[in-house]
């Protein structure tokens, strides 16, 4: 290919990448100021003018990225307010922005080098954020400046990158940059120590299926919970007592925040628990709650006696069990390169626990933050507890159970220019 062709294909890779963040933040935006301008009508006070509802709605967009929002001194309410910082991630809405790098990143398959695209996408949502933070300021609330800069662009292209490298391209031929990345792999693993080499793909595969099984188990409970719980839900929705609209924007707001419970009841069933303010937690060793928001899913969370106590750690061992006997054919490597029973079982064993609380401690920190003023500062797991207390339990159950997945064949025969 030419310089002059390679050229004009850079470009027009450059343009679909840039056209196509354009148009995601153009529809994302646009949806957001209908719904605000609307609710806005409704709801409508003479007092508030309609460019509050445009800085709440960009606050919003920034919020789904998983910028923290800087929240002054005020009276709300009628009740004086301490400045503070809502800093949790709505994870749902996180998973949207996410979906939207992936069409991205479709629309650049059959490019001969990606990083145009990238840098395209890139640049457009930097220049977005970099609009937005203005308008989405005020003298009381604002976007924190460093975040919003950052975290939307960025989150944004590595989506890109993530689908674009790890996609499948069928019979077309590899873009360069998928090229790049098959031979680094392959040159990783060729280079890698043998320990490594053989513990590490088991190791995450069991590791990642435990943390997987407690969010299943957890999704599970809480639509439970929230069944068995309507009434108290249902009570809580008319404590608020807001129009048919303000319920529906409400319930909205739950559901993006609906991932992060889900992580929450998976540390629950770890037996670490949450908090919902300073000073307070939620496990199932009893629950300790001052005063706190009277959000209607809260109704649905294990607040109160648990008649089974610390018995529901039961899943996380049971999982690491199961998980751990499942991946057996997946550890041929160990089998051959480990001599001992103990030393296979134990590696791979500590090498589960360690993904497992490695990810889940991810998990937590992605999923907790502030939510309010004062003791709403701390709302959520502690990673670093929660990492602990994850590879405690997973660890032992998983090196025990190593001991069939993991254990040693017979030694190979010694080849006959080593005899020589």
């Amino acid at each position: 290919m030419s310089k002059s062709a390679s050229g004009n294909t850079r470009r027009l890779t450059f343009l679909v990448g840039a056209l196509d963040a354009l148009f995601v933040v153009s529809l994302t935006f646009v949806t957001l100021i209908a719904l605000g301008t609307t609710l806005w009508l409704v709801e409508n006070d003479p007092e508030i003018p309609w460019v509050m509802s445009l800085q709440s709605v960009s606050n919003i967009w920034f919020v789904a990225h998983g910028v923290s929002i800087r929240v002054g001194e005020q009276a709300l309410a009628g009740i004086d307010s301490p400045a503070f910082t809502f800093g949790i991630a709505p994870i749902l809405l996180m998973l949207g922005v996410y979906l939207f790098g992936r069409r991205t990143a479709r629309k650049l398959e059959g490019a001969n080098e990606y990083w145009p695209g990238w840098l395209g996408a890139f640049a457009i949502y930097l220049i977005a954020a970099v609009v937005l933070t203005p308008i989405a300021s005020s003298a009381t609330v604002h976007p924190d400046s460093s975040q919003a800069a950052a975290f939307p662009a960025m989150l944004y292209t590595a989506s890109i990158v993530a689908t674009n490298l790890f996609s499948k391209r069928g019979r077309r031929a590899e873009a360069k940059e998928n090229q790049w990345w098959r031979n680094w792999t392959q040159r990783r693993n060729l280079n890698a120590n043998w320990f490594v080499a053989s513990i590490s793909g088991p190791a995450l595969r069991a590791g990642t299926g435990v943390v997987l099984g407690l969010i299943a188990v957890s999704a599970l409970w809480l639509a439970l919970s929230l069944g068995y719980h309507w009434i108290a839900v249902t009570r809580l929705y008319e404590g608020l007592q807001v129009s048919l609209l303000g319920g529906i924007a409400i319930t909205i707001a739950q559901l993006a925040l609906l991932p992060n419970l889900v992580i929450f009841g998976a540390s629950w069933f770890t037996g670490v628990g949450f908090s919902i303010g300073t000073g307070s937690n939620v496990s199932p060793l009893g629950t300790e709650l001052g005063p706190i928001p009277s959000i209607p899913f809260f109704g649905g969370l294990p607040i109160g006696d648990n008649p089974v106590g610390l018995a529901v750690i039961v899943v996380p061992v049971v999982l690491a069990l199961v998980v751990t006997l499942m991946i057996r054919s997946h550890t041929g490597s160990i089998r051959f390169h480990f001599a001992s029973p103990l030393s296979a079982a134990l590696s791979l064993g500590l090498g589960i626990g360690l993904v497992a609380s490695i990810e889940f401690a991810a998990l937590a920190l992605l999923a907790s933050g502030s939510v309010g003023p004062g003791r709403l500062q701390t709302f959520g797991v502690n990673p670093w507890l929660a990492a602990a207390v994850v590879f405690a339990e997973i660890a032992p159950v998983a090196f025990l159970a190593a001991f069939y997945s993991a254990k040693p064949e017979k030694a190979a025969p010694i080849p006959e220019y080593l005899k020589r």
